[in-house]
């Protein structure tokens, strides 16, 4: 019976390290997955912020791009108003030299009638003579 008890201590000694075994065990699991985690999220946040400095950098450029072509197209505005003027300008000067042609046309065709009265008047004048 003794021999029976001190297997039952010795059982229950026995339970009782492997519990303490695998607590132990666990608890390191434990602190070297919270260690690994630590280590990835570190790792994790630093890869993150290298990539939000490649973004903000290429965000950047991209800005300064668009910056730089809103620059060109302001001064493609411009150019096109300028040229819109000189155009409307060069059509008025159309409008007027034309106006211009027409009167002078007129006046030719007066003149050209009254040279041809005149030559009738020295016709009748030379035949009545």
């Amino acid at each position: 019976m003794d021999a029976d008890l001190a297997g039952f201590v010795a059982l229950g000694a026995l339970i009782l390290g492997l519990f303490a075994w695998l607590r132990y065990d666990m608890k390191s699991l434990g602190d070297g997955l919270r260690a690994d985690m630590k280590t990835l999220r570190e790792e994790m946040h630093a890869e993150m912020r290298r990539l939000e400095d490649r973004v903000n950098a290429r965000f950047d450029a991209v800005d300064a791009r668009f910056d730089r072509l809103e620059g060109r197209l302001a001064a493609l505005e411009h150019g096109q108003s300028k040229l819109e003027g000189r155009v409307a300008a060069l059509e008025h000067g159309q409008a007027k030299l034309e106006g211009r042609v027409a009167a002078m046309e007129h006046g030719q065709a007066r003149l050209e009638g009254l040279l041809e009265g005149l030559r009738e008047a020295i016709a009748a004048r030379a035949a009545a003579e």
